[in-house]
């Protein structure tokens, strides 16, 4: 199967110089593929240098089996999209009109959104269980509540390919989890998706496939099960960690001392 994603000796940073090197990576659908590493180790410079938004410092970025660069973003955005860290609320949208954004790529340069465009946008913000935003004011949001709309912007989009910058962040456990699970019901369903978190123990519940990023290099790439272990977890964040299983035989890692 054809991978969605590509990289190919892959260098990522700004002005020239590298703060990570040697990334190869293949995503192919139906995985999840998360991103784990200590602040300024680069992740979220991988994902703007896979979208295109900066150029590699060295190496290649294949998405759908062409270089990033050949790709005009209208066409690029019907097939992938990706949820930033950052939300800006200032425009004023209301959450309907946000997320109705993600339906952009497959409209006309000056068509406007159908019934069924209208229809999917308000099925994503159902699917996220936050329906009672689309009336709000952006600008009135919380920045957890900011960031489900962004991911429900995104599935709007109906991608093949989707790229989260800390999904997770300012949301509380029960949005942690529920957002989780649906990107997750997403890639059973065929999606690929790359997630930069932070939590090992999210990562152990929801993704198949794991890139562990430590000074400037890949400490270790591959499925789950293989590659995220409290050993490996002490490597990458200089913490002793031990694993702990719960009747259910869930997998969860802690700090030694928190024992």
């Amino acid at each position: 199967m054809t991978p969605l994603l590509a990289t190919r000796g892959l260098a990522v940073g700004h002005g020239g110089l590298a703060v990570l090197a040697g990334v190869g990576l293949d995503v192919r659908p139906g995985t999840l593929w998360a991103v784990l590493g200590p602040n300024g180790v680069g992740k979220s410079t991988l994902l703007r240098t896979v979208l295109g938004l900066l150029s590699p410092v060295a190496g290649e970025v294949l998405l759908f089996d062409r270089p990033v660069q050949s790709w005009e973003r209208r066409l690029l955005a019907r097939r992938l999209a990706w949820v930033p860290q950052s939300f800006d609320g200032e425009e004023g949208f209301t959450g309907l009109e946000l997320v109705l954004m993600g339906r952009s790529p497959h409209l006309g340069a000056w068509a406007v959104p159908s019934q069924r465009d209208v229809q999917v946008a308000r099925g994503a913000l159902d699917e996220l269980d936050i329906a009672h935003l689309a009336d709000r004011r952006t600008r009135e949001l919380s920045g957890g509540e900011g960031r489900l709309l962004l991911l429900a912007r995104a599935l709007a989009q109906g991608p093949e390919l989707l790229l989260l910058d800390e999904p997770t962040a300012f949301l509380d456990l029960r949005h942690q989890v529920q957002v989780l699970e649906r990107v997750r019901a997403r890639v059973d369903s065929g999606l690929a998706c790359v997630a930069v978190l932070h939590d090992a123990n999210l990562v152990a519940s929801v993704a198949d496939h794991v890139l562990l990023l430590r000074d400037g290099r890949v400490l270790g790439q591959g499925p789950v099960q293989q590659w995220l272990s409290a050993d490996r977890l002490a490597e990458l964040y200089g913490v002793p960690m031990v694993e702990a299983h719960s009747p259910g035989g869930a997998r969860a890692f802690v700090p030694r001392w928190a024992r």
